[in-house]
């Protein structure tokens, strides 16, 4: 290039010389050309197109005159394709005309020629959804409905909806892409002055006015940043779905303050009083002595003598023997007095375990769970436990 420019141009008066992606050049090739820029002929023109302006190196940067150009917001693509459409007697709907634009990501060119792809396989009518389906974007609409479950602070149908937009073949990271978008727009429509931010269509721009309404900024900054922290781990992770189905059961969980609270302590029955009833169960078969055992001591001690016992009854229905286990709440010894058939009736009824007991048990055990497991605490609140006898029954039947 250098040797050409001292050629003057045969044809007109100036000569254009264009280099794009001129940051890629080596130092040496500045060099050489730095001679040229800084006494070029008259007739030449030098144009250094680069989208990485920092990387060009000063001698050469201060010898030129910079002009930043800028992406083209969605507005404006949005209005010069739609006078496109109308010189080529093509109707299109507003809703996807913007859809195209934001796909153009601010480059005319490419807003154009999708278009031009569009209209070869749709025909000269363009619909919203001829378009999102071509162009595989996935329909706002799927996330408005979400967002209205994280509202609603509804588990269920918020996983269905995932399940239905990963059955449509959408991927987890466009999804993920395009929840974030939506969550961002709903908080720039939050306040009057960042609504101009927003870049959709007339259409769309009143129902994120309107769902925005029903959003606090606390749910929206933190459904914003579980978010962007499945975003950045979704690639490294083994199980794509799992990362993301708890990701929107978090979001689901901030409204109603289940997120950020501990899970319940589990408060253990207090001791119910012994009654003085029969055992449930009739010992079949005992030995015919009275053993007591110590484990500390080779002497064995009355069990009248020992200071501060509480006394917990229970009984083992397959020997047949009735346990009274006497502990010192001070750390003395524990002595377990085994009772045979043949003896006095020192016998001490079990305790009655009643159904709302078991059921409260239940309640209060899923809630200590619920924030670490929500798929276990899900499965345990479907059905409730029956009680049978002395044993209750754990399996939950469809």
């Amino acid at each position: 290039m250098v040797d050409q420019v001292r050629i003057p141009p045969q044809i007109g008066k100036y000569k254009v010389y264009i280099i794009d992606e001129v940051h890629m050049l080596s130092s040496q090739a500045f060099n050489a050309f730095l001679k040229t820029l800084e006494e070029p002929p008259a007739y030449a023109k030098f144009i250094l197109a680069t989208t990485e302006k920092h990387k060009i190196i000063p001698t050469i940067l201060s010898r030129c005159q910079v002009f930043d150009f800028r992406r083209i917001n969605v507005e404006d693509i949005s209005k010069q394709l739609a006078y496109v459409a109308a010189n080529e007697n093509i109707t299109a709907d507003p809703e996807a005309l913007h859809v195209i634009a934001q796909k153009a990501d601010g480059a005319m060119r490419d807003a154009l020629s999708i278009f031009d792809q569009l209209v070869n396989s749709s025909g000269n009518h363009l619909t919203y959804d001829s378009v999102i389906e071509n162009l595989n974007v996935l329909d706002l609409e799927f996330y408005f409905r979400i967002t209205d479950f994280f509202l609603a602070s509804d588990i269920p149908h918020c996983l269905l909806t995932l399940n239905e937009i990963i059955e449509n073949g959408f991927d987890g990271q466009h999804f993920l892409t395009g929840l974030g978008e939506h969550l961002r727009n709903l908080l720039v429509s939050s306040d009057e002055a960042t609504i101009k931010l927003l870049e959709v269509s007339a259409s769309y721009k009143n129902k994120y006015l309107e769902q925005s309404a029903r959003c606090s900024i606390p749910f929206l900054l933190q459904a914003l940043e579980i978010n962007n922290k499945c975003d950045i781990n979704f690639k490294n992770s083994n199980n794509k779905r799992l990362s993301l189905e708890i990701a929107l059961m978090q979001m689901c969980s901030i409204v109603s303050g289940n997120l950020s609270v501990a899970p319940e302590k589990i408060i253990p029955i207090k001791e119910q009083k012994v009654s003085a009833e029969e055992p449930r169960f009739s010992p079949k078969s005992a030995p015919a002595t009275t053993a007591s055992v110590h484990p500390k001591s080779e002497q064995p001690k009355p069990v009248a003598t020992t200071p501060n016992l509480v006394s917990k009854p229970a009984f083992i229905p397959s020997t047949g023997i009735s346990i009274s286990q006497k502990i010192n709440p001070l750390g003395g010894e524990k002595v377990a007095d085994i009772a045979e058939e043949n003896q006095p009736a020192t016998y001490q009824p079990a305790t009655e375990f009643t159904q709302s007991q078991l059921e409260k048990l239940w309640d209060e055990f899923a809630a200590s769970i619920k924030m670490e497991s929500p798929n276990f605490f899900s499965t345990l609140t479907k059905r409730k436990p029956e009680l049978k006898g002395q044993f209750f029954n754990r399996n939950c039947a469809d």
